[in-house]
């Protein structure tokens, strides 16, 4: 089937701005005669019928932005959030969130189905904290709608599109750093899918820093919900006889709740009979006996530098609007980000009480 003419087609097809074309189209007093039939013929002659309910959508002021998340049981996306409200604050825009996860499992119907209603409200940019499919950031950029990822790679067809997040190879050759110097030689990394692009590099981390301090290290992958990281990691120590590893590394706060779940089931000790260190800081982790050791990601800077950067956009799409120009999103290489992390060393990895 042939592909249906667009406003842009239009557009190319009369050298004229999408916004001129769009004005002629629906009749703006701001368009002169001859430009409101040289729009319509070239309509005619590429058989453009205008969407009028996409129409009534472009209307918005672009006020409203979208955060896409994978369960929100994650309290990453909290401390996020906290950033990305301080900044839309000040600019008279609001954020709601989508979580295309909530019960940890991802699926593919709902990320789609989710941008499709996205680009029907006209949200105005996306933050997406997990790699969307190469088809659906390509329908968002063919709205002119402009996304920033967040401790998620963008899809390789993509690969200017903004990125905001940890050096996570870095910082998981920290966490392995450290538990090497506890004398551990046996980690288990209880991880959650690739899907989540962050798991490549945090094993990646952790398996470099297992090959320079000798150490032999496993990995166990669990679906992103605590339930299931519960599960998988009875499974895993019941295939063992029960013996534990000497340290074990959660791959995220739903990993790390399974973990503790379970140890707590089995009446093992942390750190007297098995390390731990989790990713990502939460409130009440210094809280836990014994306080827990974390890579803290600073999620709350990086949800601030994501809204900086999306706002920039969208007010350069506005400023672009007024004087008739395409509204493309505009990125540039400063746009693709990393944040140091910073390991938080507490009682659970064997450290003493300070």
């Amino acid at each position: 089937m042939a592909k249906k003419p667009t406003l842009r087609d239009v557009s190319r097809a009369t050298g004229l701005s999408t916004y001129t074309v769009s004005r002629a189209l629906n009749d703006g007093d701001d368009v002169a005669p001859g430009t409101r039939e040289l729009v319509r013929a070239a309509a005619r002659e590429l058989g453009y019928v205008p969407n009028r309910v996409a129409q009534e959508l472009r209307k918005n002021t672009r006020s409203s932005i979208a955060v896409i998340t994978a369960s929100t049981s994650n309290y990453y996306y909290i401390e996020m959030m906290k950033g990305v409200q301080r900044v839309l604050r000040s600019t008279g825009r609001t954020a709601f969130v989508a979580d295309i996860a909530a019960e940890g499992l991802y699926s593919a119907e709902v990320e789609d189905a989710t941008v499709r209603q996205l680009i029907q409200s006209r949200t105005a940019g996306v933050i997406a904290t997990l790699t969307l499919s190469p088809a659906n950031t390509r329908l968002l950029d063919d709205w002119d709608i402009p996304v920033v990822f967040v401790d998620s790679a963008p899809p390789a067809e993509a690969a200017n599109v903004p990125h905001i997040g940890t050096d996570n190879v870095a910082a998981s050759t920290q966490v392995g750093a450290h538990l090497a110097e506890h004398g551990y030689r046996d980690w288990l990394f209880l991880a959650y899918p690739s899907r989540w692009s962050t798991r490549v590099d945090r094993e990646r981390g952790l398996q470099e820093a297992a090959h320079r301090h000798g150490a032999r290290l496993e990995v166990v992958e669990s679906d992103n919900d605590a339930e299931s990281a519960r599960c998988t990691l009875e499974k895993y120590l019941d295939e063992r006889a029960g013996a534990l590893p000497q340290a074990i590394v959660a791959g995220n706060n739903p990993m790390l709740h399974g973990v503790l779940r379970c140890l707590r089931t089995r009446g093992a000790r942390v750190p007297a009979d098995v390390g731990l260190v989790a990713f990502d800081e939460f409130p009440w982790a210094p809280l836990l006996d014994p306080p827990l050791t974390v890579l803290n990601e600073n999620s709350e800077e990086i949800g601030e530098l994501a809204a900086q950067t999306l706002t920039r956009v969208i007010d350069q799409q506005l400023a672009a609007e007024r004087e008739g120009q395409q509204p493309r999103p505009r990125y540039t290489a400063q746009d693709r980000r990393e944040v140091p992390a910073e390991l938080v060393i507490r009682e659970s990895c064997g450290c003493p009480a300070p």
